[in-house]
C-alpha cells in the first residue's frame, strides 16, 4: 500500500506530533511505501512560523497537488490542520479523494493563550477541517468528547519500552528530585512546575519561554534541548514526573516517564486523566504539591504500576491500529 502522510509538524521541529509519526512510519514502512509531505520538501516556500516552529507555506496548494500527482498514493492521512494539511484537504475534496485526519493539538487553547484568538473561532475551523474526514484519529476519549464529531476514533499514543526503562538506581533520599520534560513555551504552564518548593527540580527542553523561566527561577536545573534518545538518562535521575500542562491532547512524555518507572503527577484535566490512574500510576488533582507528596508516600508501588501500564502501550500496537483505520 502506498501511503501519503501530510504533516505540518516534522523534523527538525521538536514536538510530540513529529515524534509520533516518526515511530509509526518506521514501523509501517517495513511492509508499505510511505511518503511524508512536510514543510521542508523541495520547492516549499515558508513565509512565517506559528507556535514558534510550525511553518506556514506560501505555495501549499501547489505543493499538495504536485506531490499527490507525483506519488499517487492509495491512502491519504492528514495529520495537522496547518497550511499543508489544509491544502491537501482541499485538493482531496475537489478531486473526490477519500482521506483520514488526526487531531493532535488543542489549537483553540493555544490560539487563545499565545495569540488572543477567541476559542470559538478556532473551534469552528477545527470542526470544519475534520468534518469530511473518513475517520478522525484522536488520542483519548476526553478529547473525542471535546471535539464532538461523529467520525472520531480513539487511537492513543505509544512508547518505546526498550529505550525507556528503569535504571535500577534511586535518587538520594535527602535530595528528592522531580522532573518535567517538554517544549518550553508559555502555554505549557511550566511556571507551576518551577514554583514548587522543597524538591530538586529538573526542567528538560527548549523553547521561546526558556529565558524567561531561567530569569524567574534560579533554583531550577534547566538542561535545554536534549536528544530524544538521551532523555532516559534524565528521567531516571528523578523520583516523580510532573506534567503541569492543561492543554495537551496526550503528552507522550507521560508514557516515557512511566516506562522509566516514574509515577506521574498532573492536574485532573483531559488527557492526563485518560492516561494516569489516580492513586495507581500517579496522582491527579488541583494541587501539584499535594500530588507530589502523595506520590512520595508510595513510590515503589506507583513505580511498578507505571512501568506495567507503559508496557501495554507499545508503538507496534499503535501502528497496527493506524493501518486498520486507513482501510
Amino acid at each position: 500500500m502506498r501511503i501519503l502522510l501530510v504533516t505540518d509538524a516534522w523534523h527538525p521541529q521538536v514536538n510530540g506530533v513529529a515524534y509520533t509519526w516518526s515511530y509509526i512510519i518506521n514501523l509501517i514502512k517495513k511492509e508499505h511505501e510511505v511518503f511524508v509531505l512536510n514543510p521542508y520538501v523541495e520547492g516549499s516556500e515558508p513565509i512565517f512560523k506559528i507556535q514558534g516552529s510550525i511553518p506556514i507555506i506560501k505555495n501549499a496548494n501547489h505543493i499538495a497537488e504536485k506531490f499527490f500527482e507525483r506519488y499517487k498514493p492509495d491512502k491519504v492521512h492528514i495529520a495537522t490542520e496547518g497550511s499543508l494539511g489544509l491544502a491537501m484537504r482541499q485538493y482531496c475534496i475537489r478531486n473526490g479523494i477519500s482521506y483520514n485526519t488526526s487531531y493532535h493539538t488543542r489549537l483553540a487553547d493555544y490560539g487563545w493563550v499565545l495569540y488572543g484568538v477567541p476559542r470559538v473561532f478556532t473551534w469552528l475551523y477545527i470542526r470544519w477541517f475534520h468534518k469530511y474526514s473518513g475517520k478522525v484519529l484522536v488520542p483519548t476519549k476526553s478529547i473525542a468528547n471535546q471535539l464532538a464529531l461523529k467520525n472520531s476514533i480513539v487511537w492513543g499514543g505509544g512508547v518505546d519500552t526498550e529505550r525507556f526503562k528503569p535504571s535500577g538506581e534511586k535518587s538520594d533520599s535527602h535530595n528528592k528530585t522531580i522532573i518535567a520534560v517538554g517544549r518550553v513555551s508559555k502555554d505549557k504552564n511550566l511556571d507551576d512546575f518551577c514554583k514548587i518548593s522543597g524538591y530538586k527540580k529538573i526542567l528538560v527542553g527548549d523553547g521561546p519561554y526558556l529565558s524567561t523561566l531561567k530569569s524567574k527561577y534560579p533554583d531550577v536545573e534547566f538542561t535545554g534541548f536534549v536528544p530524544h534518545k538521551e532523555l532516559v538518562n534524565l528521567y531516571t535521575k528523578a523520583d516523580v514526573f510532573v506534567f503541569p500542562s492543561i492543554f495537551d491532547t496526550f503528552g507522550l512524555v507521560i508514557l516515557e516517564a512511566m516506562a522509566c518507572g516514574l509515577p506521574v503527577v498532573a492536574y485532573d484535566v483531559p488527557s492526563p486523566s485518560d492516561i494516569v490512574q489516580n492513586g495507581v500510576t500517579g496522582f491527579l488533582g488541583e494541587s501539584l504539591e499535594r500530588n507530589i507528596e502523595e506520590a512520595y508516600g508510595s513510590l515503589n508501588e506507583l513505580s511498578d504500576n507505571a512501568r506495567q501500564y507503559a508496557e501495554s502501550q507499545s508503538w507496534n500496537s499503535i501502528a497496527e491500529q493506524f493501518l486498520v483505520h486507513l482501510s
